[in-house]
């Protein structure tokens, strides 16, 4: 539909900090290359756009806007470009356009509903066609706040209809108009579908993920693209690209991430009332185990006593730690793991997950990448059986919110495969791609980088997938690991060599030299292994910690800054990729725990690539 329009763009009341708004403005730009217009106050739009004054309701212009700051954008585009917006867009909580009234644009928007589901509504005025309507993303993430309050299957169906009616004002109804108020005024909605369905530190932030993907596929052109996170963790990007209907693939070296991932994907295609059922049987038999109780054949329902793990000795000699503790712990793990056995097989992947976040959330552990073995453990006072049973309860409706989405808005879930493979060798079979979107592992240098692996090691130890005296391996193969052998010195860029340098000079971080002169070859190698898997013409995205900054441990003053971000870019750019640009996006990470010595403002870089 080439006809012209004015489109405004609302952004999502909870942006808070400026650098969603560069993402924001960068996704916008790369679907309207016009010029962009930031409005601070929605209502300014009246002006040129005079149409828009008659709305009300959560439609009317400045409703639920962020309170401070940008609100929103307008740009010239054709009409045609309107369904992509509402399918693709990240930081948008909804748009307007305005539009001659012409026999062809009614036709056109007669349509859409059976492309987008029920997400426009648009009026007849003096001025013209005027259209308003709430992109998929935004419900996706208003979903969340549904999901933690629905009583099942059919109350999460239902809430989300009237959530819909609602926003777009087809119903006054007070439960519904309740419900849009508290989904419009949530803070954080990076747990929506099944992004929080294990913890998982340092993951990306969906809509960062999300607004990458789309800025790489509009530069490529029209196409079926296909996407490459060769640092998967718990599976963000895989979902992300899913969603958008991107076909993907992920690797990682860790086997409880890539089980991670594909659970996170894997609920999303379950039948809701199937997942209900299981969900059912799971906890009877967990709450039978707990109260002890005998099934019909007079057995109490628990795994046998040989079924007890072993922690690692360095977690037993914590403190916090004890045998009675390591018992009650087992005790818990035999009634979870009895519940899962009685589940049908479709679903034991995503219930060994949620075993593994009960695990998780109940074993805090922070280990430091300072290769002494120091960490802090915080055992919760929530039981695990708990934590697995909530989460379970709230993953039915998680399931049923997909199903919605799939019957409602038509989404359609793109393929996703993720392999346990190191990404400093990428198997041949997984074939090519044109989008590569991934976050590598901080320098080990940086302050705040922690042994994610091994502080997984209780998982990892319960699932199976390594015994106590040999979780440190899966550590030790790990990019720009703590532990390996010499690394020869003449190999790194003169750069890098400084880095190296200073570290082997500095009595307290002498230790970390090694560990970051084998990341620099390590991350060498994994740009290599990048750039002989993207076609030509490939788009890739690095994100990466801006820079590492080391401190006077006593005043907290600056000492040594690595440049990281540049010293990647310029391990890409030997490896063949032309380095389009760096640009630093402020995250939110307040987290003084995690950066217990830095005091300023915390970026990341996106390093932005092209494969000739």
């Amino acid at each position: 539909m080439q006809q012209p329009a004015r489109f405004l763009f609302q952004l999502r009341r909870n942006i808070a900090l400026e650098g969603d708004l560069q993402l924001a403005q960068l996704e916008l730009g790369a679907f309207l290359p016009g010029e962009l217009a930031g409005l601070d106050h929605l209502t300014a739009a009246v002006v040129d756009l005079p149409a828009l004054g008659s709305l009300c309701g959560f439609g009317a212009l400045g409703s639920h806007s962020r309170p401070r700051g940008r609100q929103g954008y307008t740009a010239n585009g054709l009409l045609g470009l309107l369904p992509e917006l509402v399918r693709r867009l990240s930081f948008v909580q909804r748009l307007w356009c305005v539009t001659e009234d012409t026999e062809a644009a009614r036709r056109f928007l007669a349509g859409l509903s059976d492309q987008l589901g029920p997400v426009l509504a648009w009026q007849a005025d003096a001025g013209g066609l005027v259209v308003q309507a709430v992109p998929h993303y935004a419900i996706i993430e208003l979903s969340e706040v549904v999901a933690r309050r629905a009583g099942g299957v059919a109350e999460m169906k239902r809430n989300l209809d009237v959530l819909l009616a609602a926003l777009l004002e087809r119903t006054t109804e007070r439960h519904a108009v309740q419900l849009a108020e508290k989904a419009l005024r949530a803070g954080s909605t990076t747990s929506h579908l099944s992004h929080d369905i294990h913890y998982y530190k340092a993951k990306f932030f969906p809509r960062l993920v999300r607004s990458l993907l789309n800025v790489c596929a509009q530069r490529l052109g029209p196409g079926q693209h296909r996407v490459l996170d060769n640092f998967a963790g718990s599976g963000t990007a895989l979902l992300e690209a899913s969603l958008l209907g991107i076909p993907s693939a992920g690797l990682d070296l860790d086997p409880l991430s890539v089980m991670i991932a594909r659970a996170k994907l894997d609920v999303l295609r379950l039948n809701a009332s199937h997942l209900a059922n299981e969900a059912a049987k799971v906890l009877d038999a967990v709450g039978s185990g707990a109260a002890g109780r005998l099934d019909a054949f007079g057995e109490q329902r628990s795994a046998p006593p040989d079924e007890d793990i072993t922690f690692p000795s360095w977690l037993m000699k914590n403190r916090r730690m004890n045998v009675e503790i390591a018992a009650e712990l087992n005790r818990e793990l035999r009634i979870i793991k009895a519940g899962i056995a009685v589940a049908s097989p479709e679903v034991q992947t995503v219930l060994r997950v949620l075993l593994s976040d009960a695990i998780a959330r109940k074993l805090r552990l922070r280990f430091l990448g300072t290769g002494v073995g120091r960490f802090a453990l915080n055992l919760a006072a929530t039981p695990m059986l708990t934590h697995f049973s909530a989460a379970l309860q709230r993953y039915v409706n998680v399931a049923a919110t997909s199903e919605w989405l799939r019957e409602t808005l038509h989404i359609q879930l793109a393929d996703a495969q993720v392999v346990t493979a190191d990404t400093r060798h990428i198997p041949d079979e997984i074939g090519m791609f044109d989008i590569l979107v991934t976050s590598p592992p901080y320098l080990p240098a940086a302050s705040g980088r922690e042994s994610y692996t091994k502080a997984r090691a209780p998982s990892l130890i319960a699932l199976g997938m390594r015994r106590h005296d040999d979780v440190d391996l899966l550590a030790d193969e790990s990019i720009g690991s703590m532990d390996g052998g010499a690394v020869d010195l003449t190999l790194l860029r003169p750069d890098e060599r400084a880095v190296v340098d200073w570290l082997g000079g500095d009595e307290l971080r002498a230790m970390k030299a090694a560990p970051t002169a084998r990341y620099f070859l390590d991350m060498r190698a994994t740009f290599t292994e990048m750039r002989r898997v993207l076609a030509t013409g490939a788009r890739a995205v690095v994100v990466s910690g801006k820079q590492s900054t080391f401190y006077r441990f006593a005043t907290r003053e600056p000492l040594y800054v690595v440049e990281s971000a540049r010293l990647l870019a310029e391990e890409a750019a030997d490896a063949g990729f032309e380095v389009e640009a760096l640009i630093d996006v402020q995250l939110d990470k307040a987290n003084r725990n995690a950066r217990p010595r830095s005091l300023d403002a915390y970026y990341e870089t996106l390093i932005m690539l092209r494969a000739p």
